[in-house]
């Protein structure tokens, strides 16, 4: 699993699109976040890499517990090559509403997971990239 992360409007995506171009993947399916539940994960043999971005949406609306979503998001990477894009939602500022708060903590939890069990870590600063996990570098 490869994570890159970053703030918002900062670049990601377009990083990601140029980079797997590079690393010569081009069967590429590319899932939204709030897609991520129902049967929308391809299991073919032709797709090499799934990409999911914008899982603090499907994070917001899901019904699932947030121990039963963490696991449901680890499931989806086991045996596949995942790339996940995710918004950093929080930067340290909490906010006022009590959902919105609650979305920062959940999310934080399943980054967390995300990082720990991640190859290669990316941070996108404005399309700028800085590696900052790779799996060997740390173990």
């Amino acid at each position: 699993m490869h994570v890159f992360i970053g703030g918002a409007h900062n670049g990601k995506r377009e990083y990601v699109r140029k980079w797997l171009k590079e690393q010569g993947k081009h069967n590429v399916q590319w899932i939204e976040g709030n897609c991520l539940g129902g049967s929308h994960l391809d299991n073919s043999d032709t797709i090499q890499t799934t990409v999911i971005a914008g899982i603090e949406k499907w994070l917001a609306e899901t019904d699932l517990s947030e121990e039963a979503a963490i696991e449901y998001v680890m499931k989806c990477t086991a045996n596949r090559d995942v790339v996940f894009i995710l918004t950093d939602i929080g930067r340290g500022i909490v906010p006022v509403d009590a959902q919105q708060r609650n979305l920062r903590d959940v999310c934080g939890r399943l980054y967390q997971r995300m990082m720990a069990d991640a190859d290669e870590v990316t941070r996108i600063w404005y399309g700028l990239a800085k590696t900052i996990k790779k799996r060997g570098d740390f173990e």
